[in-house]
């Protein structure tokens, strides 16, 4: 299994907000694990926010006395979503949080959670499919399901910064979880918003399976061009290939 990932501050943001997290070794009962942080909470609010469930999360796995992978995500974001709002209190920041996507790997099976709108995708190079796995916690997405809004109209990509669930902010807080069996051809992609609302997924597929480029590479040129396509916002991506897990 190979694994890469980096982030960026992009091209309008004075500071980076996001953190994230790679293991190809094991973490806890899991072979391998991979988290993307997206904070807010304005100034350096955000950043001090996913660098807090970051740190939390991959603790709170690594120590779990538990052995069923779903009790053990939940368990660590509830940790996170805890130490995120307890900072908030004690150092007197207003309303910092921050996003959470998160996949581990047992025998190549694939336990997955998320918080907000930083996003895992299944990418297949045989298929040249690519699959949002995660739902995005959004305001767009709510009324998308509703039947009142039409996803990439101009009124949702107004609106679509607005999240409807968010860690830190609340005593608790709850993820949607998902979990499905690697296939030959797979890839894994987690990133943050930066890089999914500025690069198509036609696109992210084929930066993604470049053969011309190594796994590092390839991360590093998602990031250019989510940059080249305006760098809005901070942008963090891991890839995560899985051949290695597929018998």
């Amino acid at each position: 299994m190979r694994a890469a990932g980096r982030t960026d501050k992009g091209i309008r943001r004075e500071n980076n907000e996001d953190a994230f997290f790679l293991s190809e070794e094991p973490v806890g009962i899991f072979e391998s694990l991979f988290v993307v942080c997206d904070g807010m909470g304005g100034h350096s609010f955000g950043e001090v926010a996913s660098e807090i469930a970051v740190r939390e999360f991959v603790n709170a796995v690594r120590e779990a006395p538990l052995d069923r992978p779903e009790f053990i995500l939940d368990q660590a974001i509830a940790s996170a979503n805890l130490e995120v709002k307890k900072a908030s209190e004690e150092r007197k920041y207003v309303k910092m949080g921050t996003t959470i996507v998160n996949a581990g790997i047992i025998n190549g099976h694939v336990y997955a959670a998320n918080i907000g709108d930083s996003r895992l995708y299944r990418l297949n190079y045989k298929k040249r499919s690519i699959t949002q796995v995660t739902k995005d916690h959004s305001f767009v997405e709510e009324m998308v399901a509703q039947g009142k809004m039409v996803r990439g109209s101009e009124e949702y990509l107004r609106q679509k910064h607005i999240i409807t669930r968010v860690l830190g902010f609340y005593s608790e807080t709850y993820a949607d979880f998902f979990d499905f069996e690697l296939e030959s051809g797979d890839m894994l992609l987690l990133c943050s918003d930066g890089l999914s609302n500025m690069v198509e997924n036609r696109m992210l597929l084929g930066l993604s399976f470049d053969e011309n480029f190594t796994l590092d590479k390839r991360v590093e040129t998602l990031i250019h061009t989510a940059n080249m396509h305006g760098g809005k916002d901070n942008i963090t991506a891991i890839l995560v290939d899985c051949e290695d897990y597929v018998t």
